[in-house]
């Protein structure tokens, strides 16, 4: 039975946690914009909000998931000179288990 693909969301836990769901809502967002037809296939099901450090430990997250070709979708706040402050990615989730739940 193959792997059932989750909607991941990391956000950036240094963050006040009201601006964590905001942020990542918005990175979410961004995904529907830049690639509805994954986001129709996502449908609305399970999603996953995961916490990083901070704008370091995102922008590696993003640069490691350039490298291993994963389709995902980034924001940058323009309230914080816009700093990255969340990513989305549609996947199995394999490589974010190390991660823990915001």
């Amino acid at each position: 039975m193959p792997i059932q693909k989750k909607m991941y969301v990391l956000v950036r836990l240094d963050l006040q946690e009201k601006f964590c769901i905001v942020q990542g809502s918005h990175a979410l967002a961004q995904y529907a914009i830049n690639f509805p037809a994954l986001f129709l296939e996502w449908g609305n099901s399970t999603i996953v909000f995961l916490g990083v450090r901070n704008l370091k430990e995102l922008r590696k997250w993003e640069t490691s998931l350039g490298e291993t070709q994963k389709i995902f979708s980034i924001f940058k706040e323009p309230d914080l000179d816009n700093q990255l402050t969340g990513i989305a990615c549609f996947d199995t989730g394999e490589m974010f288990k190390n991660l823990k739940m915001a």
